[in-house]
């Protein structure tokens, strides 16, 4: 029984210590994505009014649904 223990917390501390190290990879490689990432400023900021107020977006009217009718009805 004592063996089973042994082995049963070794492959429990492998398994945190795999943990651990696919963390501080995928940290890194987080990393390295984001500092590569191109930085583009135009057309990401908002469009903001003469008064100073943010505008909607222009490109896109708004669709608003209409009431239903049944059938037969105007």
């Amino acid at each position: 029984m004592q063996e089973f223990i042994d082995m049963l917390s070794k492959v429990i501390f492998f398994a945190i210590v795999a943990t651990i190290v696919l963390a501080v990879v995928t940290y890194i490689a987080y990393k390295v994505r984001e500092f590569r990432k191109p930085k583009v400023s135009h057309g990401k900021s908002p469009v903001i009014g003469e008064d100073g107020s943010y505008l909607d977006p222009m490109l896109f009217e708004k669709y608003v649904p209409q009431k239903r009718t049944k059938e037969g009805e105007v």
